[in-house]
């Protein structure tokens, strides 16, 4: 990545807020590399991958295209402070655990969520490979 990124969660990712229009993205982080057109079942998914920043961006029919999922691999990419990317599985779950997150539970034997702030951590081999991340639900 050419400059240091951070995870807001919730909210979205340094300059890019969840919310967010695919013009807009588009004049932040310029065309996509790759689009991938996703049907899943009750509605439709766009997800715009920037494979050279480490970076895919997800779009749903559901939420009028606009951004709303992030999923990073750069281990550039900082949370809480913190280059996570490439961490063994109990280093970063003992990190997260510590923040005042919520509980984390294990999605998959690949993946660890914390529901509560829409946090997943998908592991290859071990280590931390993908952080993906939504806008936190609220009741009203």
């Amino acid at each position: 990545m050419s400059k240091a990124q951070h995870i807001m969660l919730g909210k979205g990712l340094a300059d890019l807020p969840f919310g967010a229009t695919r013009d807009e993205v588009s004049a932040i982080f310029g065309e996509p590399e790759e689009v991938d057109q996703i049907d899943l079942g009750d509605e439709e998914s766009i997800a715009w991958h920037y494979w050279n920043l480490g970076i895919s961006l997800n779009f749903d029919e559901s939420e009028n295209y606009q951004l709303c999922t992030i999923e990073v691999a750069s281990p550039e990419v900082t949370l809480f402070g913190k280059q996570l990317i490439g961490l063994k599985r109990d280093e970063a779950v003992a990190f997260l655990d510590g923040q005042n997150i919520g509980a984390s539970k294990p999605e998959t034997s690949r993946g660890v969520m914390y529901e509560d702030v829409e946090l997943y951590l998908w592991f290859n081999g071990g280590e931390l490979a993908e952080i993906q991340w939504g806008p936190i639900e609220t009741d009203l």
